[in-house]
């Protein structure tokens, strides 16, 4: 006796299963993504302070994240996880960027006039602790700089950390302590320096 199933019925469940992806694709970017953007984009500001290296690393870092959706929805704090995604790949492009700044000489990058009312010392003093503060958190492991950085910078509670490293409250919280202590160490000439030209102006 023949079957009574139809000869499209593979078509037919494809073709469901086709729009069920569609709308968990739109739930996912509606309810993870989309409500996370301008924070996303902050944190990766925070970090690489370049506007065109921002936006890449935000096309990177939603790339990343989509291949992923799935496993970020499942995650117990998918927003924690994202701002994660985010900050490793500032840091991934930073990284790269200072492998090329190695291998070429940039330093005609750094011609831009001072705007009028801005002390060009100052400013260019200002730029190198902040390049130094930001060499001193990639030397850190990289669980320690991703705390540090997410208490610090985006400001997460402890929970939101240990979730994202997929490790217990304590242990974030030791990342953390550890990680700021590394910095206070590595930092303390500089900052010392920069408190003294600061009192002697």
């Amino acid at each position: 006796m023949e079957s009574t199933t139809p000869l499209n019925s593979d078509l037919i469940e494809d073709g469901e299963s086709r729009e069920n992806l569609v709308t968990d694709d739109r739930t996912i970017y509606d309810e993870l993504i989309a409500p996370l953007e301008s924070r996303m984009i902050r944190s990766i500001w925070r970090i690489v302070r370049n506007v065109d290296l921002a936006e890449d690393c935000l096309q990177e870092a939603l790339v990343v994240i989509w291949k992923k959706r799935f496993l970020v929805r499942r995650h117990p704090n998918p927003p924690a996880l994202i701002l994660k995604i985010c900050l490793d790949t500032a840091y991934g492009s930073l990284r790269r960027l200072d492998r090329i700044r190695h291998q070429t000489d940039l330093s005609q990058m750094d011609n831009i006039p001072a705007s009028p009312g801005q002390n060009p010392v100052r400013k260019l003093e200002e730029k190198e602790i902040e390049e130094q503060v930001q060499r001193a958190i990639h030397r850190l492991p990289r669980k320690r700089a991703l705390a540090v950085m997410m208490r610090l910078i985006q400001e997460e509670s402890f929970e939101a950390i240990a979730k994202a490293l997929s490790c217990s409250e304590a242990t974030a919280r030791i990342h953390i302590s550890k990680g700021c202590a590394q910095l206070r160490r590595w930092l303390a000439p500089i900052l010392e320096g920069s408190r003294q030209e600061a009192g002697d102006e």
